[in-house]
């Protein structure tokens, strides 16, 4: 494209320009061996700036006796039309005309435009007549053809209209021509299908090209290219289309892939379609096929709405979503035929959607009456997955790798004792309802509540993967909430919440019957999280968790505080805290730890000095100054006592 632009007006001065100056772009092209030129101007008047009609005009306003010698002298004045006849006559240039609506003669067709068979049932743009440019222009272009669009929203470039009753090339088809060697052009009626030397090009009935733009055209502004800016390289072999896309021309049209398009590159993008054969088109015959294959797929999608459950018939919707409008692109990609992807897709889909709206009432009045029965007696997340399977009333035993949450109340003995019914049970309310929240917005399940104790799983009834992570980060969570809790409440003595976290398989399932249903986990990781939440009292912390879970945790905010042997375990166990330290203490940490399991007392006793004088309030590090001065060198703690 070479584009008269902004560049180009503010360079060159405003539009319309001197045709002498269109003359010596064709000139300038024309040096450098183009296959074809194109313009969409319309030079349908003559050109009222040059030396000659100037000259005329002027003799025109002046006694007939001054008038005669300027009009002499006119004669041998440069006239611009006559420069730009010689211009195209130098040069394979196609010259453009617009349908208009005034009845004329058909405009010429230098090339000839031949017809085979009846041309009555095509539907091309027409219009009764048409704008064209100066004769002699068109006697001197090599080409002549329509540079009209559709009205409104541009979707599609003619390569033929019809002018009266006559059918002529549109501009696209006129520089397509000249390109292959300047044959006429043959529309076979039948195909239809416009034939040129070493080409076909198929069309609908409307005889014209779908836009589908692909990669950006290449553009030189017409101000470089008189400034010799552009190389003869460039130009040489190529098609060029000579109009305007500067918006004071006035030439930009909405279309269908941007909202204003210069005419010329529209034009353009029609040219590069038909030398890529990019072909989309849409015969007559096809909107009986298609109501043919919705009638198919209607019976089609009305059998698997009648046999396949909701989950299938879902997945059968899904597939249906991807599967015709890929099949329209597979379509359009081998045959060129533009297909409508939402009849057959409807048809398709509407038995699928009323199946579909019937299960899910069934559904939903299932569901409603079993977390009806439920709700008062089975975990959210339970009530939940039972009326996901409506035929499920108990839940059976099953082994899952789980975690387990479990909370006390520091000093609730003490609590019960000084306070009165109310004021305590207000409390516990308030304390479980905010505790509650917390839970459940990590993703757990309340087991149990115990008087003032917790009991949390995470990873069951449902799996949840990364349950580790979500039990300590509740864990954490509920223990930052109960010293809030707490500093609230201080004045009556509520306490701080202790916290215990363990991972590891559990027996979990429904226990009781008849009018008793509780849905709870059996199992050493059950017991252990209950063990680690009252060694808290030990290491002076308020959340420990096992080995097992600190491994899947991230990040280095926890540190080991060494092993426990908690009741009722024949192993001990590491336990771990959260911890969040600079790292001259956990260096000195580790090497305390390190000197514990070597049994190293004064070297345990030396690293966790160093702790302690960084951190002069750290209780596990006070706790095991204190035990190295009684004597105990061991890493392992038992619970019992030592």
């Amino acid at each position: 494209m070479v584009a008269i632009d902004r560049e180009s007006l503010a360079s060159l001065g405003p539009w319309p320009w001197p045709r002498d100056r269109i003359a010596a772009i064709l000139d300038r092209l024309a040096e450098a061996a183009p296959a074809a030129i194109a313009t969409d101007i319309l030079f349908e008047a003559p050109d009222r700036a040059a030396p000659a009609v100037l000259a005329r005009r002027l003799a025109d306003a002046l006694p007939p006796d001054e008038s005669a010698a300027l009009r002499l002298r006119a004669a041998r004045l440069p006239d611009h039309d006559s420069t730009l006849a010689i211009s195209l006559a130098a040069a394979p240039v196609a010259l453009g005309f617009l349908l208009a609506p005034e009845p004329t003669p058909p405009p010429a067709s230098p090339g000839g435009f031949a017809v085979l068979g009846s041309p009555a049932a095509l539907t091309p743009l027409a219009a009764p007549g048409a704008a064209i440019a100066l004769p002699a222009l068109v006697a001197a272009a090599a080409g002549h053809g329509a540079a009209s669009l559709e009205g409104g929203r541009v979707r599609a470039v003619p390569l033929v209209v019809r002018v009266g009753d006559e059918l002529r090339p549109g501009l696209v088809l006129e520089a397509l021509r000249l390109a292959l060697g300047g044959s006429s052009p043959l529309l076979d009626a039948a195909g239809p299908a416009i034939r040129l030397p070493q080409v076909v090009l198929p069309l609908d009935e409307g005889l014209s090209i779908r836009l589908h733009p692909g990669a950006p055209l290449p553009t030189v502004s017409a101000a470089a290219l008189l400034a010799g800016e552009v190389p003869s390289a460039a130009i040489q072999g190529h098609i060029v289309l000579l109009g305007g896309t500067a918006p004071e021309l006035g030439a930009l049209r909405e279309a269908g892939f941007a909202p204003l398009v210069p005419g010329i590159r529209l034009q353009a993008e029609a040219l590069a379609q038909a030398m890529t054969l990019w072909l989309p088109r849409r015969p007559a015959w096809l909107d009986s096929a298609e109501i043919a294959a919705a009638a198919a797929l209607s019976l089609l999608g009305a059998a698997a709405g009648a046999v396949l459950p909701p989950l299938a018939l879902a997945g059968f919707a899904v597939a249906a979503l991807f599967a015709v409008p890929v099949g329209v692109l597979a379509l359009l990609s081998a045959t060129m035929l533009l297909a409508d992807p939402l009849l057959p897709l409807a048809a398709l889909l509407a038995p699928a959607a009323i199946a579909a709206l019937a299960a899910f009432i069934a559904t939903r009045a299932s569901r409603a009456r079993l977390v009806a029965r439920f709700a008062q007696s089975l975990p959210p997340a339970l009530v939940a997955r039972i009326a996901r399977e409506p035929g499920l009333v108990r839940i059976g035993g099953e082994a899952r790798r789980m975690s387990f949450v479990f909370t006390d109340i520091a000093g609730f003995t003490t609590l019960v004792e000084r306070s009165g019914p109310a004021a305590l049970i207000g409390m516990l309310d308030a304390y479980i309802a905010g505790a509650a929240e917390i839970i459940a917005r990590h993703g757990g399940t309340l087991d149990k509540v115990v008087g003032d104790a917790l009991h949390v799983m995470f990873g069951a009834p449902l799996d949840q993967p990364g349950h580790e992570r979500h039990a300590v980060a509740c864990g954490i969570a509920l223990a930052e909430y109960g010293q809030d809790f707490a500093r609230r409440h201080a004045a009556e003595g509520f306490g701080i919440t202790r916290v215990g976290i363990a991972t590891g398989v559990a027996i979990v399932g429904d226990v009781g019957g008849g009018r008793v249903l509780d849905y709870t986990a059996h199992g050493d990781a059950v017991n252990l999280a209950a063990r680690l939440e009252q060694a808290n009292k030990i290491f002076g912390t308020t959340v420990l968790l096992d080995g097992e879970t600190a491994a899947a945790q991230s990040g280095e905010g926890f540190r080991c505080l060494g092993r426990l042997a908690a009741r009722g375990r024949s192993a001990a166990v590491d336990v771990y805290a959260p911890w969040d330290a600079p790292q001259e203490a956990r260096t000195a940490w580790d090497e305390g730890l390190a000197a514990l399991l070597a049994e190293d007392a004064d070297a345990a006793r030396a690293a966790f000095t160093r702790v302690a004088a960084l951190l002069p309030e750290d209780a596990p590090t006070l706790f095991q100054l204190d035990r190295l001065n009684r004597g105990f060198s061991s890493i392992s703690v038992d619970q019992r006592g030592g």
